[in-house]
């Protein structure tokens, strides 16, 4: 079996907004946006990849990309300026940093509002000046801003991120060939978001293991896992025999017990 098998893309999560609908951060053209935004997504954290719902409640929160107190004005209801995400990312972890980082951008954020000609509800795409304080908080940040995402500035390679199986971790992707500073930038936003720290990271793919072991090869498609890897590596696994799905995911269990038994 391919190496490559067992490295899930990250899917790209970039909305497209109907013509004649309003988005926003409230009223009627938030619940506009964020219907939108958990289509897209599937109803997961574009941050973590963790499913918004608990029981039959949805969570999750509308989040802005850059800080919307660094100028209410034009970001607040920036539609591009608005992702979705679950309350710990969006309220402990993008936070981390964030006075420092808002702190160097105010030279930015003057230029920005000096050129902005803001379109409010009805726009939709990324305007000339938004593109550029991006680019520029990014520089700051070495975040994977959401909901459209981030290109490296030399390479011009959109970032994105692979889930590598074998390891049980987030990877920067290798169907890309980044720079050192690509690197950086990626693996400084997997820490971020401590995707891959001890007591963080997703179990989600080991309870989707016990599971179809426990039912010897077979499992429920539509049964939903609290992250949406799981739903990529099912993804995986539609062509695959029930006899070889469970030795599989056996040699994967076991795997995953002898190396993380410390953890």
């Amino acid at each position: 079996m391919k190496n490559d098998f067992f490295l899930l893309d990250i899917p790209d999560f970039s909305p497209s907004y109907e013509e004649k609908i309003e988005y926003g951060y409230k009223n009627k053209a938030g619940k506009n946006l964020l219907e939108l935004l958990r289509n897209i997504s599937k109803n997961h954290c574009m941050y973590c990849y963790a499913l918004l719902k608990s029981d039959r409640v949805d969570t999750g929160n509308l989040e802005h990309s850059i800080e919307k107190k660094l100028d209410e004005e034009h970001l607040e209801e920036c539609v591009q300026n608005i992702a979705l995400t679950c309350s710990h990312c969006n309220q402990s972890l993008k936070r981390t940093g964030e006075e420092e980082r808002c702190k160097k951008i105010l030279p930015q954020i003057e230029l920005f509002r000096e050129k902005v000609n803001c379109s409010g509800k009805m726009c939709k795409q990324e305007c000339g000046p938004y593109k550029e304080l991006k680019q520029e908080y990014g520089k700051v940040s070495r975040i994977i801003l959401q909901p459209h995402g981030v290109h490296g500035i030399n390479s011009q390679l959109k970032y994105c991120l692979q889930y590598d199986v074998k390891n049980a971790e987030f990877i920067p992707s290798t169907r890309y060939q980044y720079d050192e500073n690509d690197i950086d930038y990626i693996e400084h936003h997997i820490n971020q978001f401590r995707l891959n720290d001890i007591g963080f990271k997703t179990n989600a793919l080991v309870e989707f293991l016990e599971d179809v072991i426990n039912a010897d090869g077979k499992y429920r498609e539509k049964k939903k896992y609290s992250n949406y890897i799981v739903d990529l590596f099912m993804e995986k696994l539609k062509d695959f025999s029930q006899t070889d799905i469970l030795k599989l995911c056996e040699n994967l269990y076991t795997q995953y017990f002898l190396e993380f038994r410390s953890e």
